[in-house]
């Protein structure tokens, strides 16, 4: 990303340098960024590309200092919180933000973690067992609560990652 691309919601430095510095995957896994136009706030995006989806009051209170960095699977976007740098996870059909990850950089993590899984399961495809994949599964959702325990801590009822990972009968595993 360059320095145009950030609203200025966008005011966590961290996560301005980090996007600007290292970036994100454009077509990863289970997301894809919005890398043709500057990023939106989350109030924007359903302003300007889907007005008939929520209106104003329908979105979280601080929407506009949320900003959408692209989509994830099933309606559900990828946000980023432009005071904090938290990565959120905003559900269309529960209209509701879940906490997805600590930061730009622990979400970067998360997405190697898919990488590799896709490449062991590429290139073990018919080796794995059902036992081997539930073992998979378990040490990613292990290594990710260690790396980044947002969203696995008392209280959190829900995870994205940790659905996605154990996910195995939607072919994410």
């Amino acid at each position: 990303f360059e320095d145009v691309d950030f609203p200025a919601a966008l005011a966590h430095e961290p996560t301005r340098h980090f996007l600007r510095e290292t970036g994100l995957p454009e077509d990863g896994f289970l997301f894809q960024l919005d890398t043709d136009v500057p990023l939106p706030t989350l109030a924007e995006y359903y302003e300007d590309e889907r007005p008939d989806v929520f209106t104003p009051d329908q979105l979280p209170r601080d929407a506009d200092h949320l900003i959408r960095l692209g989509h994830l699977i099933e309606d559900n976007s990828l946000i980023v919180d432009g005071a904090t740098g938290a990565i959120l996870d905003w559900s269309e059909p529960d209209a509701t933000l879940y906490a997805l990850n600590t930061d730009v950089s622990t979400l970067a993590f998360t997405l190697w973690l898919l990488h590799r899984e896709r490449t062991i399961d590429e290139s073990l495809s018919h080796e794995l067992t059902e036992e081997a994949y539930d073992q998979l599964a378990t040490t990613m959702t292990q290594t990710l609560s260690k790396v980044d325990p947002t969203g696995t801590a008392p209280g959190s009822e829900w995870h994205y990652w940790t659905e996605m990972f154990q996910d195995e009968a939607g072919g994410v595993l």
